[in-house]
């Protein structure tokens, strides 16, 4: 997409962004999904017990039997790096299933983290919130996707509330 842009306007893509950003051209919204705390960690437990159900210990045994060194890059993910732990004595095999799961609830809220700052670095001070718009993604996707189609008719009419260009 940014080679095309470039090919067919002889400017790049981020000259766009900046230039419709400066100008109030671009006025963007955003839809953050979001689960109910609790929700989210019955999701993790579910998934990591499938994971070790399926046979991630024995696929990173496999790996590190085959010679890869429990440090290369890949095997320090989330669920990986907590076997490969455990292969090597650093932690009781009956402690496997929890250090995963909370590893993994930690990572999701860094991601929460991560997420929420960008909006907060891209909105600015002083811009609006209603440009925000979370989710509950607990809803049905026929669901989301007709309160998404909704609020962006609302949104792109005439009179709208978003800022108007400056």
């Amino acid at each position: 997409r940014a080679v095309e842009v470039a090919l067919l306007t002889g400017r790049g893509l981020s000259w766009w962004q900046e230039h419709a950003r400066e100008t109030g051209a671009m006025r963007p919204w955003y839809i953050q999904l979001t689960l109910p705390r609790d929700a989210l960690h019955r999701r993790i437990a579910q998934r990591v017990d499938e994971m070790l159900a399926v046979g991630l210990v024995d696929e990173i045994r496999r790996l590190l039997a085959a010679g890869v060194p429990p440090h290369a890059p890949g095997l320090d993910a989330v669920g990986y790096r907590e076997v490969a732990a455990m292969l090597a004595g650093q932690l009781p095999e009956r402690e496997l299933r929890e250090a995963i799961v909370v590893a993994t609830r930690r990572y999701a809220k860094r991601q929460e983290t991560w997420f929420r700052n960008q909006l907060r670095r891209e909105q600015g001070a002083g811009s609006r919130t209603a440009e925000l718009w979370m989710l509950d993604a607990t809803e049905s996707p026929d669901k989301l996707a007709h309160r998404i189609h909704q609020r962006w008719t609302v949104l792109t009419a005439p009179g709208s509330p978003l800022p108007a260009p400056r």
